[in-house]
């Protein structure tokens, strides 16, 4: 059956017609442009809380090397040393070298490329408001805390950045109990 022989009606309604084909395209386009950007943020996202499961990880190892290091806080609490200390490995060394030689190689692990926080920085210390930023109170009474900060790309495309205004991603993690010396007990719990 030849189509002139079909009536105009049925002659047009025989297939697609351009306009028709493009709306469809433009659809499928739109369609498959939203699955590759919640794609593109699932992976981001994804990377950031493996950067912050990292964090956590990093400050439960500094918890353990409080714990191991008894009466060392003030070597944790001064800037992390920038070499390791001679004589620990072969010789053995000193309580104070020893704490100080574990610092230097958390904060290795903390701030090495490829393996550590992107431009990380840290710092352990006293401070009763626990807040974010990197400066403390150092009051005796005050419990002992790591603070931490770290760059990160946030969904916005802007990235965090290491600083004092600076209010994501950071990390606040009490090492210890509030100390409140009483009558029977006058000293800090040791971490």
């Amino acid at each position: 059956m030849k189509n002139s022989s079909l009536p105009p009606s049925a002659r047009r309604a025989a297939g697609f017609t351009l306009i028709e084909v493009m709306v469809a395209l433009i659809l499928l386009v739109l369609g498959v442009l939203g699955a590759a950007a919640m794609t593109l943020n699932a992976l981001r996202d994804g990377k950031q809380s493996a950067l912050r499961s990292q964090a956590v990880g990093m400050a439960y190892e500094m918890s353990d090397l409080l714990r191991m290091n008894p009466g060392q806080e003030a070597v944790f609490r001064a800037a992390a040393p920038t070499s390791a200390s001679s004589g620990c490995y072969a010789a053995g060394c000193t309580p104070d070298q020893m704490a100080a030689n574990d610092y230097y190689e958390w904060n290795l692990k903390l701030t090495s490329p490829g393996i550590g926080l992107p431009n990380a920085t840290a710092v352990v210390c006293r401070d009763a408001t626990q807040t974010t930023t990197m400066s403390c109170d150092n009051a005796l009474t005050s419990p002992l805390v790591l603070k931490m900060k770290w760059d990160e790309k946030r969904n916005d495309g802007t990235f965090g950045s290491v600083g004092p205004s600076t209010t994501l991603p950071q990390l606040v993690v009490p090492m210890q109990p509030t100390c409140i010396p009483t009558v029977t007990n006058t000293q800090c719990l040791t971490p």
